[in-house]
């Protein structure tokens, strides 16, 4: 049976040295039966020994003169490596002789090889040949990590490999954990493992999104009081971080629901494996698949709602903000150019009084210098007077030209302020329009 997560291509993996640290995990039906149907608490991992010395990979079977087990779980684990480049495809954590028993013994298959090369991880469920098997394995995205390998090979055997850092520890996942399925005629299954893997990540992504969710809350009540960070696009970075944040989780979302899935789909498998045996007794199945509906469904409905309305709202408020600070820029920019206008009024008037002085300066000048003997007489003879009789037709030709010059300087300064006043105030109507047409297309794309 061939599995979605197969790729055309299989790429080099690389080879890591020395390799981590290899534990085996492995308990009976019958030392959970002992101990009430739980996982012993606390849960203890034993090393690997050399292969020479070892036969936890390769002997499975039970010896029913002094073992009174139906079935035995094992696991061999691993941690995580801890660094890779971004061009490569991670390696597996195991030492190459180790990683072909695992292949031999099935316990690692091509479909988990796919899976492994994949950082956004995923689950499935795969049955072939009468060998019921379940891979998953969580998003890389700079957070916890577990990688899973669970193969029903045997009616007496259950095993597989665990990749997992410190938070899905098995001990932190299984211990004095209750086993349910207490059927006595059908094997056991460990759908307990993914079941508890599932637990954990949906907490680890709710604690994720309240955090979120207060970031969010504590810039929201920021940006109403008018704290507005607008420099260097302070606030539009904050934005983005969220929004970025809001699709990990939303890919995390999209893992555990895929992950739900399958589980189902495992849980009727292994029912569809087994059903002559059942006898009607389903009871495990059924609460296995409310455990596993109940764990995700609502959460994902209230948690993509929430954080959507929340991220809405704040970018909608800095949008907002970003439009006003936009229209403060214009009206700014309206009283700067009334300043400079004034000013080159200002600049245009003493312009016009220069120029009027000029052109009538010399001749001013000359007339006074040739009429100066004629309108004044400094020696004057007995029956002569000082002033020409004839010097009031200076002032009656001087005062009048000069007033006239005066009236047709405002006239025409005022028309050629009034030109250029209109010529500016409809030049500055149109930058307005457009700038406020650029913030509506601005504001409609932050939607």
């Amino acid at each position: 049976m061939k599995s979605a997560l197969k790729s055309p291509t299989t790429p080099t993996r690389p080879t890591i040295s020395p390799p981590t640290p290899l534990r085996k995990f492995e308990i009976s039906d019958s030392k959970l039966e002992h101990n009430n149907w739980r996982f012993p608490s606390p849960i203890r991992l034993k090393p690997l020994r050399e292969l020479d010395d070892e036969d936890f990979l390769t002997h499975h079977k039970i010896d029913r003169s002094y073992d009174s087990s139906t079935v035995r779980f094992k696991l061999l684990v691993a941690d995580p490596p801890l660094t890779r480049s971004n061009d490569e495809i991670p390696p597996y954590p195991l030492p190459a002789a180790v990683e072909e028993i695992l292949e031999k013994q099935r316990w690692i298959s091509d479909e988990y090889e796919h899976l492994w090369q994949r950082d956004s991880g995923g689950s499935t469920t795969l049955l072939a040949h009468g060998v019921l098997t379940f891979l998953l394995q969580t998003p890389r995205d700079g957070g916890s990590f577990c990688s899973l390998s669970l193969v029903n090979r045997e009616r007496n055997h259950c095993g597989g490999l665990y990749v997992a850092d410190e938070t899905y520890a098995i001990d932190g996942l299984l211990e004095d954990v209750v086993y349910l399925n207490r059927h006595p005629k059908v094997p056991r299954d460990f759908a307990v493992l993914p079941f508890q893997i599932l637990t954990r990540h949906v907490d680890e992504t709710l604690r994720q999104v309240q955090k979120l969710s207060r970031d969010i809350t504590a810039t929201e009540l920021r940006l109403l009081e008018g704290e507005i960070d607008l420099e260097e696009n302070g606030d539009y970075k904050v934005l983005n971080k969220f929004n970025l944040e809001h699709l990990r989780l939303q890919r995390r979302s999209n893992f555990e629901l895929e992950l739900e899935q399958n589980l189902v789909k495992y849980m009727n498998e292994y029912h569809s494996m087994w059903a002559v045996l059942w006898e009607g007794g389903t009871s495990y199945i059924e609460d296995m698949h409310d455990k596993i509906e109940q764990q995700i469904t609502n959460f994902i409905m209230q948690r993509d709602n929430k954080l959507n309305i929340e991220l809405a709202h704040s970018s909608r408020k800095i949008a907002e903000e970003s439009r006003r600070d936009n229209l403060l820029n214009i009206e700014i920019a309206k009283a700067t150019a009334q300043v400079a206008e004034e000013t080159r009024q200002d600049s245009a008037a003493m312009k016009t009084i220069a120029v009027l002085t000029l052109t009538f300066l010399p001749g001013t000048a000359i007339a006074s210098f040739f009429s100066m003997n004629n309108a004044f007489n400094f020696d004057p003879g007995p029956d002569e007077k000082m002033v020409a009789p004839y010097m009031w037709i200076f002032f009656a030709v001087t005062v009048p030209i000069t007033i006239g010059v005066y009236i047709f300087w405002v006239w025409w300064f005022r028309t050629t302020q009034g030109r250029y006043k209109q010529r500016h105030e409809e030049g500055l109507k149109d930058v307005e329009k457009e700038l406020k047409m650029r913030m509506r297309t601005a504001t409609a794309m932050t939607w």
